[in-house]
């Protein structure tokens, strides 16, 4: 690794002295930072030569390539055996380690998910707007909320699985009302047999993943069987879920030909951001979409330079075509990959080259997921044209039905893609203004997108944490908030737990990352308390404000006090724009309804309340470790093994016996201890709800 305190000289000469060690061979390298942090994953047919051109030529980089040039400490390389596995190990490092300089795919939580919880024991259905691999099964996202409630009400009527979270099912003494109204099979206390409920599952899952007609013929044939068998009761609910089946296929806005599984893709493309839609057709009918907006990496895509960025951008082919391989790579690396998965027409969208490479990717991570699953792995074909290969198979009429259905769906997605990257640059333009509106007003010297805040909780000296928030370009950046838990103060004393904050936040190895303001939750004291520790760290630098109610006296005989405008503090700084925490901070006074008041506020009141949600689930998770001590058995070793092994209190409420004794070595009769506390608790939790 190169010493990081070298010149830039010095650490390129270093980099390029190693790349004699590298070979001319096929693989995948990784660029770090002093740090070891991943700065960015690649690939190259030729290690060498692409690992020699980030070092050379510096005037012919992009100023987003000069600027990871500028954070290379070191690069590690991997050579491959070919170009399938270079394709497989590149996206696998991007998933994993999320480089801040490659193209990254996040996920929209706008629109909920449907989940089956395949993970439990007895599986139910959900709504999410998370999508996790904890082995559960995924539909959607939903775009209509109405389609997704009719949905679920179809499922929740006529499949009766179990409602109940696993532990209110754990803690039940009988069968719930839904059991009652033949809603659930009630296998919380009744004998029903496993093989039974998870041939409920199955139909559910064949229901949700649009595999209407299979389901239907397989519904039929039961019904029949029961009549036959003069199973009536068993015939009806099988009756009712066909008709329920059919109700919902026909609410299907888009109808293709039966077994035709296929995802449809289309950008959206401006000088600030691209929008990208998935929509999934399964068995013929369009059972959801996806959509993303990606704002990072575009410098090499797409022409910077227009001032209207809602103008259509010039677009670099070459780039684009990797900017397209990369992000149907990784969405399809945590997503089903269906037979046919269609992008836009035209080789300017997607080279020759790269439309191979994206081929092999798909395929290898079909095979990937095949092996995962216990299953044969499908053949996989990508296609960039507007009319799928299986309407070659018709004729006449029925042909030109389903070509008619398709480009109609080809032209829904444009549009989804469209009406998603307007609504982005509409929110991008109203934080733009709310940006503009803090740095004129606290004379930034730059365009603060990147602000932190920072608040403390505590109650009665109990329990004290701390919150950080960070918001980039006007936007919660949620992946980035950090929680504190306040280790060197004893009892409640807010201000040096306000320093521990901010030296652990500015520690060395983050010293360098400066936001372009950063906010505390507080007036004149809180503000001098971290004017002195930045001053010790050398980091003046530091655009600090901090922010406080402004409260004023309706009349001098009111007895409330009415809040008005919000009070901002900034510290004192001499000639030479160093901090003197010594002088009285200067005031400013932010009028209410003002662009900069809704964002300062905003990044306020989440910072207060991502300390307030920490503060809580932290004291009741203490309040439960203390009440571990009343368990029979559960000696101080148990209680550390059991908090190492689950990791919360959570996990180990929702243990099973069984899993007590496997995973904590616990015996048989204390595992038994522990299930009957979490169960007397949550029937505690219970009773008060009800009677409050």
């Amino acid at each position: 690794m190169v010493e990081p305190h070298r010149t830039t000289d010095q650490r390129l000469a270093t980099l390029r002295q190693r790349l004699a060690n590298v070979p001319h061979l096929p693989g995948v390298y990784i660029h770090k930072s002093s740090e070891g942090k991943v700065l960015y994953v690649g690939k190259a047919k030729n290690l060498q030569n692409r690992l020699r051109s980030y070092f050379t030529g510096l005037e012919r980089h992009t100023p987003k390539t000069r600027a990871l040039v500028a954070r290379i400490q070191d690069f590690e390389f991997i050579v491959v055996d070919n170009e399938n596995e270079s394709l497989l190990l590149e996206n696998n490092l991007i998933k994993h380690h999320r480089p801040p300089y490659n193209i990254l795919l996040r996920d929209d939580k706008t629109y909920p998910y449907l989940k089956v919880t395949l993970e439990e024991e007895w599986p139910r259905v959900i709504q999410t707007r998370r999508r996790k691999s904890d082995g559960g099964a995924y539909f959607g996202p939903y775009s209509n909320a109405a389609e997704l409630q009719a949905t679920q009400s179809v499922v929740q009527r006529f499949f009766p699985l179990v409602k109940c979270t696993p532990n209110v099912f754990r803690t039940v003494t009988r069968p719930c009302n839904y059991h009652s109204i033949k809603r659930c099979l009630g296998p919380c206390k009744l004998p029903i047999e496993k093989a039974i409920y998870s041939d409920l599952v199955e139909r559910v899952l064949s229901l949700l993943a649009g595999k209407t007609q299979e389901l239907g013929q397989k519904l039929k044939v039961d019904m029949q069987t029961a009549a036959q068998a003069m199973n009536f009761e068993k015939a009806a609910m099988v009756r009712d879920q066909l008709r329920a089946l059919e109700k919902l296929a026909q609410q299907q806005s888009v109808t293709l030909v039966p077994g035709f599984d296929a995802d449809v893709i289309d950008f959206a493309w401006s000088s600030s951001a691209v929008a990208v839609y998935f929509a999934v057709v399964r068995d013929g009918k369009l059972i959801g979409g996806n959509a993303h907006v990606i704002r990072d990496g575009l410098e090499r895509v797409v022409d910077l330079s227009l001032d209207d960025k809602s103008q259509p951008a010039r677009i670099d082919m070459e780039a684009k075509s990797e900017f397209v391989f990369q992000v149907v790579g990784q969405f399809y690396s945590t997503h089903e990959i269906p037979p046919q998965v269609f992008l836009p027409t035209g080789d300017d969208f997607l080279s020759a080259e790269k439309k191979e490479g994206l081929n092999l990717l798909l395929k290898a991570l079909e095979n990937e997921q095949a092996e995962r699953q216990e299953r044969s792995p499908k053949d996989i074909q990508l296609t960039c044209t507007l009319i799928p290969g299986i309407s070659k198979k018709m004729r006449g009429a029925q042909r030109k039905l389903f070509v008619d259905a398709f480009a109609g769906l080809c032209e829904m997605v444009s549009e989804n893609a469209k009406t998603k990257l307007q609504e982005s640059i509409n929110a991008d333009d109203a934080a733009q203004r709310r940006m503009s509106g803090i740095q004129e007003f606290l004379s930034l010297p730059r365009l603060p997108n990147w602000i932190e805040c920072y608040d403390i909780s505590t109650f009665q000296g109990g329990s004290t944490v701390a919150s950080g928030v960070v918001f980039r370009h006007g936007l919660p950046a949620k992946n980035e908030y950090r929680k504190y838990t306040i280790r060197d103060v004893v009892g409640q004393d807010d201000f040096a737990s306000l320093r521990e904050v901010i030296r652990r936040r500015f520690r060395e190895e983050r010293r360098h990352e400066i936001p372009d303001l950063l906010l505390v939750d507080g007036g004149e004291p809180q503000v001098r308390e971290v004017a002195w520790v930045l001053k010790s760290l050398g980091l003046d630098s530091v655009p600090l404000v901090g922010i406080a109610k402004s409260r004023t006296r309706s009349d001098f005989r009111a007895k409330n006090i009415r809040a008005s405008n919000e009070r901002l503090v900034l510290p004192r700084r001499n000639e030479n724009s160093e901090l003197n925490p010594e002088q009285t901070p200067e005031t400013r006074i932010l009028q209410i309804g003002s662009p900069e008041f809704q964002l300062i506020t905003q990044v306020r009141n989440e910072a207060h309340r991502f300390a307030i949600s920490f503060h809580r689930k932290k004291r009741d998770s203490k309040s439960l470790r203390s009440l571990l001590t009343e368990i029979p058995g559960l000696g101080p070793k148990r209680r550390k093994v059991l908090l190492t092994e689950f990791k919360s209190i959570e996990n180990i409420s929702k243990a099973s016996a069984k899993e007590l004794v496997e995973k904590a070595g616990l015996p048989s009769a204390v595992a038994d201890n522990v299930i009957a506390f979490f169960t007397a608790n949550a029937q505690q939790k219970k009773g008060s709800t009800e009677s409050g």
